[in-house]
């Protein structure tokens, strides 16, 4: 009951998002924000996880601070991260890292686990979508957080791309404004 209670919660909190974003197309709240700092934020909120499973987050940040100008609340790197923890193997790596090129950000979310098979990488976007192979390890997976992310860089009018390989692990990567 509690699994079930907590799995249905996070479906509400997910539903409720992408409602918001799509009925409102959310109205941003644009500032200028620096991405290496929420990125180390982010990654230091899954210490615990990835240390018991021996999973090392590298960052490769461009510079100490690198300042983006974008919805601070939206990009928190929450769901790239947590599915990238999820779908890791014990003893690898994550890599996140920042690069900066043509007056863009670059962000990257990599990681050496399972992978998506390639008949499935353009569905991923799509609202509850879920990979077969990827029920047992997303049991409490709603098929939403893809697409809420796909929903909030599209908000800011930036472009996210997605590179995989089963058995070798997956890389997301999204732009944002360079702040001036």
């Amino acid at each position: 009951i509690a699994f079930e209670s907590t799995r249905l919660e996070k479906l509400t909190r997910s539903l409720l998002t992408l409602n918001e974003l799509d009925v409102k197309k959310r109205m941003m709240h644009m500032r200028r924000f620096d991405i290496n700092e929420t990125i180390r934020t982010t990654a230091a909120s899954f210490e615990g996880t990835c240390s018991e499973r021996n999973i090392r987050l590298e960052l490769l940040l461009a510079g100490k601070e690198l300042f983006v100008r974008a919805d601070m609340e939206q990009i928190q790197l929450y769901n790239l991260l947590d599915n990238a923890v999820k779908f890791s193997n014990d003893n690898s790596s994550i890599t996140l890292e920042t690069t900066v090129n043509h007056g863009k950000v670059f962000v990257s979310v990599k990681d050496h686990g399972t992978g998506i098979p390639k008949e499935s990488l353009s569905k991923i976007w799509d609202r509850f979508y879920k990979i077969d192979a990827s029920r047992g390890k997303d049991r409490k997976g709603t098929g939403l957080g893809l697409a809420i992310v796909k929903e909030i860089i599209n908000a800011h009018k930036q472009n996210i791309n997605v590179i995989s390989t089963v058995g070798v692990g997956t890389e997301f990567i999204f732009t944002l404004e360079k702040a001036k």
